[in-house]
């Protein structure tokens, strides 16, 4: 279908965009893709020389955990603890892939640790300083070159396949699963021929594209799923990361607090409430939901929280418990354990991987929902401490939620008077 426009000064209403859009992904059919260029140079900023006793590099590998990788360096859990919960407060620990580069610099005389180095790639550097009652946390980057474009796509089985398909990496998908997630239930809502858009924002290096791209805008569409956005807030301080992420159009938080799904692939072979127990054969409360997956398919935290429990439990089998505010998470018959009680992990954390330990008659994972002593319904858990912009941080976002918008107007727009593709 084609569409005609009609921009009347330079500022578009935001709610005649939000229409715009819809009708946008309304007419999507297969992948298509918009790009547009911007040029950003970022200042390269020296470290100081190392006059360390000590370095250890560590490159992660599959299965590791930033919490194992410390431990294998020597540092004890309350270190490990705080040096975790201050680099989640400027790195998504969820999105840390293989590949990537964790440094720890110790002092001299072995009298503790300088400083930690996170690397993601080779131009970019997370670093905590430990000044003894205070990490200070430095970003360095060299000179990139930034550049938008707008992909967008029809549903065809799950959300996960549909983005791989149109050339999403891993941590791109993870981004827009991250947002929609919060306000759909793609196990209930989500339908084949719904439409889905996305504006990633990747930096070149030396003409090169780095591996990580930067969700800066989903929306998602479907008859049943409604219409939902999801807008990324950039704070004016660089270290008010706290802020940093994505919101829905009103500006509550969407990434950072969200609930994901325990599993990849989500296939239920048991729901929650009264059943015949496949062992005993007499009818049982059954306290969660049970997902078909075969043996040894990854595991995942639905939110952040502190690991209760990573050990044997009975029928249970390997079992791990998180605890999130008042809420407690639980994920049994695991093959495996990657986490360890007392560590505190992020929402999408690999935890374990899904087995038929315990009384269990095959590869399956249970995941339960504890609240206030009682179990409930997993189907119900939707947010964990959403944050809410307000005053200032509510007025910067919705200028930029508004630039945003605008944006990917007139990128539909040049598209469109080039060669309609849209």
């Amino acid at each position: 279908m084609k569409f005609k426009y009609f921009i009347a000064g330079a500022i578009v209403a935001s709610a005649v965009l939000s229409i715009v859009l819809v009708a946008m992904l309304a007419t999507c059919s297969g992948a298509e893709t918009v790009e547009l260029q911007i040029v950003e140079e970022l200042p390269a900023v020296k470290t100081e020389s190392d006059t360390l006793s000590r370095k250890v590099v560590r490159v992660i590998r599959s299965g590791e955990s930033i919490f194992q990788l410390f431990s294998d360096m020597g540092m004890d859990n309350m270190t490990i603890a705080r040096y975790t919960r201050e680099l989640g407060l400027y790195v998504d620990i969820s999105s840390i892939q293989i590949g990537d580069t964790l440094s720890v610099h110790f002092r001299k005389n072995a009298d503790g640790v300088e400083r930690i180095i996170y690397k993601p790639d080779r131009i970019t550097s997370h670093i905590l300083a430990d000044r003894g009652d205070s990490l200070i946390y430095h970003f360095e980057s060299i000179p990139t070159v930034l550049r938008r474009r707008i992909v967008r796509g029809t549903l065809q089985g799950n959300l996960n396949n549909s983005l791989l398909k149109l050339g999403l990496t891993q941590f791109e998908k993870q981004q827009v699963n991250n947002a929609l997630e919060a306000e759909i239930s793609f196990q209930t809502d989500a339908r084949n021929g719904d439409t889905f858009l996305v504006l990633i924002e990747e930096r070149y290096y030396r003409n090169r594209k780095l591996p990580r791209g930067r969700v800066l805008y989903t929306a998602y569409n479907g008859k049943r799923a409604k219409f939902h956005q999801a807008f990324r807030y950039r704070h004016k301080d660089d270290d008010a990361s706290a802020l940093n992420g994505m919101y829905n159009f009103a500006g509550k938080t969407l990434l950072q607090n969200a609930v994901r799904s325990p599993l990849n692939s989500m296939h239920v072979s048991s729901p929650f409430g009264n059943r015949i127990h496949p062992i005993t054969g007499r009818w049982k409360m059954h306290t969660g939901i049970d997902y078909r997956a075969s043996r040894g398919t990854p595991v995942y935290a639905v939110a952040n929280g502190t690991v209760t429990t990573a050990a044997r439990n009975g029928g249970w089998g390997k079992e791990v418990r998180i605890r999130h505010h008042d809420m407690i998470t639980q994920y049994a018959h695991l093959y495996k354990i990657y986490v360890r009680r007392g560590q505190y992990v992020r929402k999408g954390t690999k935890i374990g991987s899904v087995g038929s330990t315990g009384n269990s008659t095959g590869s399956h994972l249970h995941f339960g929902l504890r609240k206030k002593g009682r179990w409930i319904n997993p189907k119900n858990l939707r947010m964990v401490g959403a944050i809410k912009l307000k005053g200032e941080s509510l007025a910067a976002y919705k200028a930029q939620r508004d630039d945003l918008l605008i944006e990917l107007e007139f990128m539909k727009l040049r598209e469109y008077h080039s060669e309609q593709i849209l």
